[in-house]
């Protein structure tokens, strides 16, 4: 595994193994990675754009889906928009939501995890 690094600080071993887990939990939990994904692909137009709020997504409850988004709010993988929204709908929550650069980099990051795993080889 390698190590993770900032160009601009020094990450402390706590802290590393804080993200590691986080980006585990990312790559694990398929819901939660296909949420992710989801404001990831919305912002490769406009990375500034607010994104509406997914409120369904393939094999998640409601509650769950709530949770979800906690979870990537909680991560700063996503921010949310609470102070402007533009017209309000029912069962909608338009411009509310859009990844951060936490968020991609958390996104990049459990690609190259997968890689390194696949790359490993299998022990007997």
């Amino acid at each position: 595994m390698r190590p993770i690094t900032s160009a601009r600080r020094k990450i402390s071993p706590f802290r590393a193994r804080e993200i590691m887990d986080e980006l585990q939990l990312l790559r694990d939990n398929d819901s939660l990675h296909r949420l992710l994904r989801h404001y990831g692909d919305a912002a490769a137009e406009d990375r500034e754009a607010w994104q509406d709020r997914v409120m369904r997504l393939d094999g998640t409850r409601p509650d769950e889906l709530a949770r979800l988004h906690g979870l990537l709010l909680a991560g700063d993988w996503l921010e949310q928009n609470t102070g402007a929204t533009p017209v309000l709908q029912r069962g909608a929550v338009p411009a509310c939501y859009r990844i951060t650069g936490a968020g991609l980099r958390a996104l990049k990051r459990v690609v190259l995890l997968q890689e390194e795993e696949d790359e490993e080889p299998a022990t007997a």
